[in-house]
């Protein structure tokens, strides 16, 4: 691998190690030290809330930079320390103030990076060959940290987070300088601005749909009988096959344009949530729901990352990759959460899946509309070949 693609690759790999980390276990540390459920519901709260803003002002920092490395270091080094304050922090007003920072500095990272992969000459249908190293990440950081914590308890959460994010900070040292930027014919017109909103409101309803998975599914699997060991092997297998989906992904672009695999993913997301709610207690069936996160996360965010860039002027590009993010992760994860919560607590369990499957599919009938460049695999009318 070319020292360019092995520093972004490496970035993914160390960043997702970091969100595989905080994801599945910051709650258990919080909870050693003593906090409750309400409370780690705000301070979760002001975590995720912060996804809203930041990519989007990290990103304008970063294409007003002469050189977007440098606004990558100072947020690796700024997400550096915030992990480290947070493995001597304790009190309420502490805690909140320090995963603040940290919030706001490690989801203004990946926009950018993103960004980055997909303007080096031939980014754009090799994504996914880098993406999948974050998976990778994700899912060795969450295995070994569970067989860490069964030995040496909660305290080794936040020192793991802190090492995993200096690592990234590292690796995004070794960024290339100069990475090609992508020419484009002209600025973006009116027909681009509304593709852009429709793609927006697309990822909303869609990623909304995924709060009553990330925040639930391992309760519902409960639920059903599930055991544990049972529940975190359908959590692995839907990564492994995240990380099929990204290994296909320069092929499958290469041949289908990218609205009609936008179809797939949403249709896939369909399928995936119908059967959740319909057939919870039949293991092959769970079974192959969770392969259906190959489509629905993987392909949906190969698509969208690019997607989002052919819409804007060049001099947005990383923050047209923020805005997908904050109005999908950040306001549908958001909504997402709450709706689904809401839904189990006053109809029942199901009824979060039913909701997640009419969300894809009020996503799905948006997608009919999008109208972007070409439809074929190659890039849009407005999009010139990669410079470099």
């Amino acid at each position: 691998m070319r020292t360019g693609r092995a520093a972004i690759a490496a970035s993914y790999f160390f960043y997702f190690g970091a969100i595989g980390v905080f994801q599945p276990y910051w709650p258990s540390y919080l909870v050693s030290l003593g906090y409750g459920a309400g409370a780690i519901g705000v301070l979760l709260a002001i975590f995720n809330g912060l996804r809203l803003a930041a990519p989007y002002l990290c990103a304008g920092a970063a294409d007003r930079a002469d050189d977007r490395r440098t606004v990558l270091w100072v947020l690796g080094a700024a997400a550096t320390l915030a992990a480290l304050a947070l493995t001597q922090l304790e009190g309420m007003l502490a805690l909140a103030a320090g995963l603040a920072c940290f919030s706001i500095a490690i989801h203004g990272l990946m926009p950018i990076v993103d960004s980055l992969s997909i303007e080096r000459p031939g980014g754009s249908l090799r994504y996914g060959w880098l993406r999948l190293w974050g998976s990778l990440g994700f899912l060795a950081s969450s295995a070994a940290l569970g067989a860490l914590l069964a030995r040496h308890g909660a305290s080794t959460i936040p020192w793991a987070l802190a090492t995993l994010v200096a690592a990234t900070a590292l690796a995004l040292g070794a960024l290339p300088r100069g990475a090609p930027k992508l020419a484009f014919a002209g600025e973006a017109d009116a027909g681009d601005r509304r593709a852009l909103g429709r793609l927006l409101l697309i990822s909303f309803l869609h990623l909304t749909g995924f709060g009553a998975y990330y925040g639930f599914y391992t309760l519902y699997l409960a639920r059903e009988g599930y055991a544990p060991a049972t529940i975190g092997l359908y959590w692995s297998f839907g990564v492994v096959a995240e990380i099929g989906l990204f290994l296909a992904a320069p092929a499958v672009l290469s041949r289908v344009g990218p609205v009609r695999l936008l179809r797939v993913a949403l249709a896939g997301s369909v399928l995936r949530w119908a059967l959740c709610a319909l057939l919870p207690g039949s293991r092959p069936v769970m079974l192959a729901a969770q392969a259906l996160h190959g489509l629905g996360f993987a392909l949906f965010h190969v698509v969208g990352v690019r997607l989002a860039p052919q819409l804007v002027p060049p001099s947005h590009a990383a923050r047209a990759q923020a805005l997908v993010s904050s109005v999908g992760w950040g306001a549908g994860g958001i909504a997402g959460s709450l709706l689904a919560g809401g839904l189990w607590e006053a109809v029942g369990p199901a009824a979060s899946f039913a909701a997640a499957t009419l969300l894809a599919l009020a996503a799905l009938g948006l997608s009919f509309g999008l109208r972007v460049g070409a439809e074929g695999g190659g890039p849009g009318p407005g999009l010139a070949r990669m410079a470099g």
